[in-house]
């Protein structure tokens, strides 16, 4: 019976984990498409250290950075579109509101 539940669990695991990746990959399309459409509306948000941040939580060459930086540019409108229907663009007005912003926790299950 033990057997069938540590079974049971590692089959589970990595779904919770892929689960909780997903998750954070969408706050990080928001939080960077944000701060690109932060730029297109000629505010001073700097994206750099949240760059740096994804970086360190995932390394430089990860997935994670590659989505952070594509998001990036589809929010200051550069480059392509990431989503088949993007959200209308956040009025610059409410944008200058967000300078508080921070990047989605890490979820449980990926923390090492």
């Amino acid at each position: 019976m033990r057997i069938l539940a540590v079974l049971a669990l590692t089959i589970a695991l990595p779904a919770w984990s892929q689960e909780g990746m997903s998750e954070l990959m969408r706050g990080y399309a928001s939080t960077f498409r944000m701060l690109g459409r932060a730029k297109a509306c000629r505010l001073d948000f700097d994206a750099e250290p949240y760059l740096r941040e994804v970086a360190r939580r995932h390394g430089e060459k990860s997935e994670a950075v590659r989505m952070a930086r594509l998001s990036y540019a589809a929010g200051a409108e550069e480059g392509p579109e990431i989503d088949r229907a993007p959200a209308a663009p956040v009025p610059c007005d409410v944008v200058a509101l967000m300078r508080e912003m921070r990047l989605p926790d890490l979820p449980a299950s990926l923390v090492r």
